[in-house]
């Protein structure tokens, strides 16, 4: 899939173990950014990190975007459910299992505003209805407000509150967004 913005060409792939560093980089950057904003997602521990970013590689969940050779974002996204979902303040619009769920999703400084979130959130849907799934799911961070304008832009809705189950952030409260999609 590929995207083109002010003249320039984006396109999705797999993850691969050359990545490493500049995926732990733009992590490293989505963290420093998140803090500067005064949000503490991501500020417990180095997460996400390399032991993330190994599990991403070896379940093949891993995607970053690429402008040429250059990594300008990552993500991962997973077709089973996810637990700490159980746990919304709210309802959601499908049922367990019916979904695809996001996961780390950071972009290069330099290249916010450039449409690349809306990119990777059309990918997940791409890849929601190859695998038959009904909706895309996605947590957030109450104050992460350009996160949740991304998210607004591009069809999601705010379902509620829930509570992360596990990882560092246990116990953290998320909004979780929803986006039906056709299949």
């Amino acid at each position: 899939m590929s995207l083109e913005s002010s003249k320039r060409v984006y396109s999705v792939r797999e993850l691969i173990p050359d990545d490493k560093e500049s995926v732990l980089a733009i992590w490293s950057e989505g963290r420093s950014f998140l803090k500067e904003m005064g949000v503490d997602q991501w500020q417990k521990g180095d997460y996400p990190g390399e032991e993330a970013f190994l599990e991403d590689l070896k379940e093949n969940i891993g995607r970053v975007v690429v402008h040429g050779s250059t990594i300008v974002a990552v993500f991962a996204f997973t077709l089973t459910p996810e637990t700490s979902y159980s746990t919304l303040k709210g309802s959601w619009k499908t049922k367990e299992g019916e979904y695809l769920t996001i996961h780390r999703s950071a972009v290069k400084k330099e290249e916010k505003g450039k449409g690349i979130m809306g990119l990777i959130l059309s990918y997940a849907a791409d890849e929601a209805a190859r695998n038959k799934k009904k909706s895309i799911r996605i947590d957030t961070h109450e104050e992460n407000k350009a996160m949740q304008s991304a998210l607004k832009k591009n069809g999601f809705e705010n379902m509620g509150e829930l509570t992360l189950l596990s990882g560092s952030e246990e116990g953290d409260k998320r909004l979780g967004y929803e986006k039906l999609i056709s299949i």
